[in-house]
């Protein structure tokens, strides 16, 4: 079991449903919740066990992230835990996709993790460290046809993952990342309703929980995981050994 008594902790996108799993999670776990989105929020918190906060949040807006941190900090003290789960998803390939579809995803899934990671940074030198995960994606990992920008995206929030690690380690802050499988959320189909990925073949055949993805999520941001940063945590059902054969 995680204790994360009387650590703040902020989720981003927390009202979707892998968020809502990690705020429970978290927030059971002995948290200050910090939920954050751009609707719902409010409501969210109000159904957590223990201190909670609800906060609106667009993680591409700057200042929307120095006063999500500020309203933290005047709650709760400063910030322990930061986890980048806020995502966008548009379908297209390299050449179909709409140029503003492709932009708006970086922007939420990029932008947004790198607005987090410069928000957050300062508060937790003033808790003498911290811990930021960010929720990465199989298609950071692998070839994924139909869905360039989100893939894009994904692949280059690695690289923030190393610089931020590299660059944070001295101060006591760990950035780890989690690239869960295919999901059971909205996300895992198109709109017209179809599985982006079918699971039938894999080693695992069938979506993850959310419950599950999340338990990987507070293992990456408690003090388990102390020695670890600029780790990438997998839990993908055997997505790439079968990508792989």
């Amino acid at each position: 079991m995680h204790d994360f008594t009387g650590k703040t902790v902020l989720i981003t996108g927390a009202t979707g449903a892998l968020g809502a799993a990690l705020s429970a999670g978290f927030a059971s776990a002995g948290a200050n919740t910090v939920v954050a989105g751009r609707t719902g929020f409010a409501e969210l918190a109000a159904t957590l066990d223990g201190p909670a906060l609800g906060v609106r949040l667009d993680v591409t807006s700057e200042a929307e992230w120095a006063d999500a941190v500020d309203r933290a900090e005047e709650r709760f003290g400063p910030v322990d835990v930061l986890i980048n789960n806020a995502a966008h998803l548009r379908t297209g390939t390299t050449e179909s996709i709409p140029l503003d579809d492709f932009r708006q995803v970086l922007d939420t899934n990029l932008t947004g993790a790198l607005l987090g990671i410069r928000a957050a940074a300062p508060s937790m030198r003033k808790a003498g460290g911290g811990s930021i995960v960010n929720v990465n994606s199989i298609a950071g990992l692998a070839a994924a046809p139909g869905l360039v920008a989100y893939s894009s995206s994904k692949w280059a929030l690695r690289g923030l993952l190393r610089a931020a690690a590299a660059e944070l380690a001295g101060d006591g802050i760990r950035v780890n990342a989690v690239h869960p499988g295919i999901i059971e959320t909205p996300l895992a189909y198109g709109p017209d309703g179809r599985e982006l990925v079918p699971v039938n073949n894999f080693p695992i055949p069938r979506r993850a929980d959310v419950r599950e993805v999340a338990d990987f999520v507070l293992f990456a941001a408690s003090d388990r995981a102390r020695f670890a940063t600029g780790s990438e945590f997998l839990a993908d059902g055997g997505f790439l050994l079968t990508s792989a054969g």
